[in-house]
This record gives C-alpha cells, sequence and structure tokens, in this order.
C-alpha cells in the first residue's frame, strides 16, 4: 500500500490542477463564433464587452510575428501559457488583468489589421 502511496497523491494533485484550470478557463469566455460572425458582416469598430463575460484591466492586438516577449512587455505581465509567435495571417487579442492573462483569441487578418481603441473596442482596418 506503500508504493501506491505517491501514485494516489500525484493522481489526486494532476485531477486538482486540471479541475483549477477548466474552471478557471471557463469564468474569462471570448464568444469567438459571435466575434467572428461580426467579422464576416464587415463589422469595424466592435464592443468587446458584448462579446466577453468579464472585466479586464488591458487589452491589446498584436500583429504577425509578436512574440511572448512582447506580449509581456507591453502588458506588463508574465505570460505563462498560450504565449508563442503570432502567425503572418493572423492577430492575437490578450486579455489582461493588472498582473495576470486572463484569455486570448486569435483573429484571421482576412477581415484586416486590428488595434483597441479605448481598451474596450476592437478597430478593424480594412486591407
Amino acid at each position: 500500500m506503500k508504493k501506491q502511496a505517491p501514485l494516489v497523491i500525484s493522481v489526486v494533485l494532476l485531477v486538482g490542477a486540471l479541475l483549477y484550470w477548466a474552471f478557471a478557463a471557463e469564468k474569462h469566455t471570448v464568444q469567438v463564433g459571435e466575434l467572428n460572425a461580426l467579422l464576416e458582416q464587415g463589422e469595424t469598430l466592435i464592443d468587446l464587452t458584448e462579446v466577453t463575460n468579464f472585466e479586464w484591466t488591458k487589452v491589446v492586438a498584436f500583429g504577425p510575428y509578436s512574440t511572448t516577449q512582447t506580449m509581456e512587455q507591453t502588458l506588463g505581465i508574465n505570460i505563462r501559457f498560450g504565449g508563442g509567435e503570432v502567425l503572418e495571417s493572423s492577430f492575437r487579442l490578450v486579455f489582461a488583468d493588472d498582473d495576470k492573462k486572463l484569455t486570448s483569441v486569435t483573429l484571421d487578418r482576412k477581415y484586416g489589421d486590428y488595434y483597441v481603441k479605448d481598451n474596450r473596442y476592437l478597430v478593424v482596418d480594412k486591407k
């Protein structure tokens, strides 16, 4: 039985971590389908409070080739997960609290280039 104790403890910790991650991820949701539908309709000014279910202190659109380091420096936070370089064909919209990343969403450049106005509105600059 003593040999199984470390395994049981490891499994319990892993399940706990996964549950925490699942609940934390769920409370910061961007309605990507709705956002994409607005982009498909040709909207050029989108109120981000209408496609999210949470509050943030900072939201920034990062263009192609932006790195995790660039995002961290711009937002003044440490991005632990969901970083990586932004591809040429996309933008990454990153929502953050004062000290951490809340969530992010990748936007396709086929609708244009993006920037955030007044920390609330996604502006689409048509090509």
